[in-house]
This record gives C-alpha cells, sequence and structure tokens, in this order.
C-alpha cells in the first residue's frame, strides 16, 4: 500500500489485470483513432470509402495504399509503413489480418470511459491477384518502417508495432459473424 497524505493509507479501487489491459488498449486506440482520422484529412474525400457491404470497413485507395509497401519473408508478412503512417498504423491495436480482394487489418472495438470506440478494418488495395495469393499465405502481418525515394524503398528500419495474425476468410464475414454471436450472446443472457 501506498501513504498518501500524511502518512495515511491510500486505499483506492484495485484494477485487476484484465481491466489494466483493457484501458491500456483504449488508450493506445484512441491515439491510433486520432492519428489514422488526422492521415485521412490529408486525402481528397473520395480516398477513405466504406465497404459497400459493412459500415466499419474503410477501403483506402489505390493512391493512399501505394505508400505502402509489402515483403514476405516466412511465414511473416511485411508492411513497409512511412513515418506519415507509422505514427497511426505503429500503435493501432490490430487483432487480425485477412486477404481476399485487397489485404484487411481489423482492430476490435473496446469500451472507454463511458463510451465505446467501434471496430474497424482497413482494406488496402493490392493491383495483383497473385501478390494477394502470396500475402495469403502468411502466417502473421508485420508493419515495419521504410523510407521511399522516387517511389522505391531505399532503406528499411526496425518493425513496429505488434505482429498481427492473419486469418482465413473474408473480413466483412467475420464481423458480421461475430456481431450475429454478440447478439445470440445478449439474447441468450437474458433468460438467464
Amino acid at each position: 500500500m501506498q501513504m498518501g497524505i500524511q502518512g495515511q493509507k491510500d486505499v483506492g479501487p484495485a484494477i485487476s489485470a484484465e481491466e489494466q489491459a483493457r484501458v491500456t488498449r483504449a488508450a493506445r486506440q484512441v491515439v491510433a483513432y486520432a492519428n489514422f482520422l488526422r492521415w485521412t484529412a490529408n486525402f481528397k474525400r473520395d480516398e477513405v470509402l466504406r465497404h459497400p457491404r459493412h459500415e466499419r470497413v474503410m477501403l483506402l485507395s489505390p493512391m493512399q495504399s501505394g505508400r505502402f509497401s509489402f515483403a514476405l519473408e516466412g511465414d511473416t508478412l511485411y508492411v513497409g509503413v512511412q513515418p506519415f503512417e507509422a505514427a497511426w498504423a505503429a500503435c493501432m491495436p490490430f487483432q487480425a489480418a485477412y486477404v481476399s480482394d485487397r489485404l484487411y487489418l481489423s482492430v476490435e472495438g473496446v469500451s472507454f470511459m463511458d463510451a465505446r470506440m467501434p471496430p474497424l478494418s482497413l482494406g488496402i488495395f493490392v493491383d495483383e491477384s497473385s501478390k494477394r495469393a502470396l500475402m495469403a499465405r502468411a502466417k502473421f502481418v508485420r508493419f515495419v518502417h521504410v523510407s521511399v525515394r522516387d517511389g522505391y524503398v531505399i532503406d528499411v528500419g526496425e518493425p513496429c508495432g505488434e505482429p498481427v495474425e492473419m486469418r482465413p476468410g473474408d473480413v466483412v464475414q467475420q464481423l458480421q459473424q461475430t456481431q450475429q454471436a454478440k447478439v445470440q450472446q445478449q439474447d441468450m443472457g437474458r433468460f438467464f
């Protein structure tokens, strides 16, 4: 116990490790969302579009997607991020990646204070199906700092952020299944 003013014991509420992890993740997510919004404000309005089948999936335009680079090494897909993208990508607590018509990175929603930050999935355009097929073989996605000059990667730096698990399937179907499971769980909870 810590000693407070005039030697009194400071008896505050104990916070579980699970709750501390949730608050830490929520704090990172707030910063990442704010930096992502700041990043998107530098592009035309139609450069980030909602997926036609799910409102929480944002599709980056080919121009924005061109700011990312890719390399596959072993079972890890490295996604190169320049400093401007690293500001949000390195701290976004992505939980899963999917490859279908694009590379999708997903972060789950989280409760924060008296509000809830919604889930978000980002679709990075990849121009060739053969590239997407190679990407889909990876087990993990990892961001890495890169320097680019005249459209070419000239330097690869250190990894940033945590590895993200690659999952099979379509991100929209996964989000819909997760939402249906939550609704069913809430419905079952009403009976008990």
